[in-house]
């Protein structure tokens, strides 16, 4: 049996960067991030029906810290179907960094160049990453073909999804992208929701949380 010791604080990233969504912007530009998410939908949207597959932790689910989080379905960069459930069923990995970027973003962008070294870091004492872009550079829907690119780009070496209908909209403004969130993979809870980034202290909520997740059984 494995459980998990629950440390519900939202992250506040004082310096980070962030991106506004209503104006397109060249990769060498950026703008100061907001405060904190903005909730689009409540916390009560998604009823009590389970959402998942079985065995998957089952509903009320919510969009903020302390909340379960449904089973959000994506493409992968490789054109299959990716969910949730995928990363939940994996008991090798215990906390699940979700990362929502787009390619007008340029704060997504100077993000997306420091992942690849964090998650080499940190996937060996537990940790996952679910990089997703959800739009384009022209503000359209982004395409697995568009999402690949970008992984690639960037030299992703972690799992990448294209967010077609924007599944990662109901948890924050996309003006305040990139969205960062860290998810206990025992039991699906949201531990971390913030917009904007700042290396150092994402680091640091990393590892508290994973010190606070006990490793899972096989």
């Amino acid at each position: 049996m494995w459980g998990s010791l629950v440390l519900p604080a939202v992250l506040l990233l004082p310096a980070g960067w962030g991106c506004n969504g209503d104006d397109s912007v060249e990769p060498d530009a950026g703008n100061e991030a907001t405060d904190g998410p903005v909730d689009s939908v409540p916390d009560d949207a998604f009823g009590d029906e389970p959402v998942g597959p079985e065995g998957y932790p089952p509903a009320p689910y919510g969009v903020t810290v302390g909340d379960r989080m449904q089973n959000l379905r994506f493409t992968s960069i490789d054109g299959s179907a990716l969910e949730l459930a995928d990363f939940y069923a994996d008991h090798t990995v215990k906390l699940l960094w979700i990362f929502a970027s787009a390619g007008w973003c340029t704060a997504c962008a100077a993000q997306s160049t420091a992942m690849p070294g964090i998650y080499d870091e940190y996937h060996p004492q537990g940790l996952e990453i679910l990089g997703t872009v959800f739009e384009d550079g022209s503000a359209a829907p982004a395409s697995a073909a568009y999402a690949r690119g970008y992984a690639t780009r960037y030299g992703w070496n972690f799992p990448g999804a294209a967010d077609e209908t924007f599944e990662l909209g109901r948890y924050f403004d996309k003006s305040a992208t990139p969205l960062n969130m860290l998810v206990d993979l025992t039991d699906m809870t949201i531990m971390v929701l913030e917009t904007g980034w700042g290396e150092a202290a994402f680091r640091s909520a990393i590892e508290s949380n994973l010190a606070a997740i006990a490793d899972r059984a096989p």
